[in-house]
């Protein structure tokens, strides 16, 4: 009975979506000047692009831009607002964020027409060229000696008993010089896995990942202090934090 219930109700879903897609139609005669624009290579570090495009009503009834969904939030949009006579143009402008996004990009923006009874569709394209971000930006945690770190607490959870959870910890080189980070820890407990060495260029960004694997049950929460050696030097510590796993 449970079965068919649900059955029942994914049907019912899946022919409401059917029929919501079904009621709004392609409307071939509001025509866009360039279906896919393609913004080339462009810098990170210069912000914003923004394209517009132009629409004509070629059909004999008027038509009004209800609402321009660009699908992600790294592109947004602004559209002429009004009816559109027949013979009158509109236009669309799409606006892509590249922070943080660099590579290719291809973005898709349906423009709901009238109640959205129609639509149409315009596209953005191009590759982003990433920018050199400030080393505190995602490592915000100076240790010294040239290096910083996402994490001043690496923090696991609950974790029961034969299970591992694993943290991602970015570490950053901000001196001029090679690095040789390596870690010791009080108490020295093996459960927590680390990279033994890290060797980082000068100005080389990376990353490792802080494993914890539970082998037997704690109820309270434990702590491990890890020192940081950058050549040999000792810097600030940090520390790890593991909640237990209950009685």
């Amino acid at each position: 009975m449970m079965m068919t219930r649900i059955h029942t109700l994914m049907l019912c879903l899946l022919t409401a979506l059917t029929a919501g897609a079904q009621e709004s139609k392609y409307l071939k005669t509001f025509e866009f000047d360039e279906r896919i624009h393609d913004f080339g290579t462009i810098e990170e570090k210069n912000g914003k692009v923004s394209h517009t495009f132009t629409f004509t009503n070629r059909g004999k009834e008027t038509v009004t831009i209800k609402e321009v969904n660009a699908m992600c939030g790294c592109t947004s949009a602004e559209f002429s607002k009004g009816p559109v006579k027949p013979g009158q143009k509109a236009k669309v402008t799409l606006t892509y964020n590249p922070s943080h996004r660099p590579g290719h990009f291809s973005k898709e923006a349906v423009v709901l027409l009238n109640d959205g009874d129609y639509y149409t569709r315009i596209w953005i394209k191009g590759d982003v060229n990433e920018m050199v971000h400030p080393v505190t930006e995602d490592h915000p945690y100076a240790y010294g000696e040239g290096l910083y770190m996402s994490h001043a607490v690496i923090p696991f959870s609950v974790i029961q008993p034969g299970q591992q959870d694993s943290i991602r910890v970015l570490v950053a080189n901000d001196s001029k010089q090679e690095m040789t980070l390596t870690f010791s820890r009080e108490p020295n407990n093996r459960v927590l896995q680390l990279p033994e060495k890290l060797t980082l260029k000068a100005g080389e960004r990376t990353l490792f990942y802080a494993r914890y694997k539970a082998v037997k049950r704690y109820p309270y929460k434990r702590y491990i202090t890890l020192q940081p050696y950058v050549n040999g030097k000792a810097v600030k510590t940090l520390r790890v934090t593991w909640l237990g796993n209950g009685n």
